[in-house]
């Protein structure tokens, strides 16, 4: 019995045949570092590619290796197409191509847990001095520089975000009870007195002067940071704000 190939082993199998490293493809396909694209590499990744992440690697392997590849090979990941030669659909009017390439994604990683009331939350460590790469801005966020994205690291927020989801952000309009927001902690450092150490993604059920309570769904649990910790909270952007 033959193993089935994962969209990751696929990846590599191509990137392998055009003869390019995980941090090469990335800078051909315009990340700024082989951390933008390493999950779509992961052996274990079976998801379809979305088609801007494959016209990206499209675009960086057409005509590499041997035989050459050809530029439907990589859009088949998709799974919106089955023949090699064809291209995946566009929706008439489609405005991909005059959106800017300019709204920063910034490296995430799995940190260790918040313990609250014994409980331990899941939470993420955020560097936004590392963009990891840029993806294309709706026409609606033009001119946001407000505007940000990041990685979800985790299972917490399952359903509503998955592990490796990319979920939008803004720091112009505070979030309120029942958004989704990134709040960011402050902890005691023995150097310079606080600093940010880390942030939640949760849904916020209720603001006080004294606490914000969050929602996290898996496990499903509601806890409280005192407002002592927090720093600030970015709303995450909803489909309509990103479509108007």
């Amino acid at each position: 019995m033959t193993n089935r190939e994962t969209t990751g082993m696929a990846v590599n199998r191509l990137r392998d045949r055009a003869g390019l490293s995980l941090r090469a493809l990335a800078a051909k396909a315009g990340y700024a570092a082989a951390s933008g694209i390493q999950r779509y590499a992961d052996p274990a990744f079976e998801r379809p590619l979305g088609v801007e992440v494959a016209q990206r690697f499209a675009e960086a392997m057409e005509g590499l290796g041997n035989p050459p590849i050809a530029r439907g090979e990589v859009l088949m990941l998709t799974g919106l197409i089955t023949d090699g030669n064809a291209q995946p659909f566009r929706l008439e009017g489609s405005g991909g191509q005059r959106m800017s390439r300019d709204l920063p994604i910034y490296g995430t990683a799995l940190g260790a847990d918040e313990i609250v009331d014994g409980e331990a939350i899941e939470q993420t460590t955020l560097n936004r001095a590392e963009v990891v790469e840029y993806k294309r801005r709706p026409p609606i966020l033009d001119g946001r520089a407000d505007v940000y994205g990041l990685y979800v690291q985790g299972s917490s927020m399952q359903p509503r975000f998955r592990d490796g989801d990319t979920v939008f952000v803004e720091s112009r309009k505070r979030p309120a009870v029942g958004d989704d927001a990134v709040i960011y902690l402050r902890t005691p450092d023995d150097t310079d007195g606080e600093r940010i150490s880390s942030v939640l993604i949760k849904a916020i059920v209720r603001k006080t002067a004294s606490y914000v309570e969050l929602e996290q769904y898996n496990p499903a649990q509601i806890f409280r940071i005192p407002m002592e910790r927090v720093d600030h909270m970015d709303r995450v952007l909803t489909l309509d704000d990103m479509i108007g």
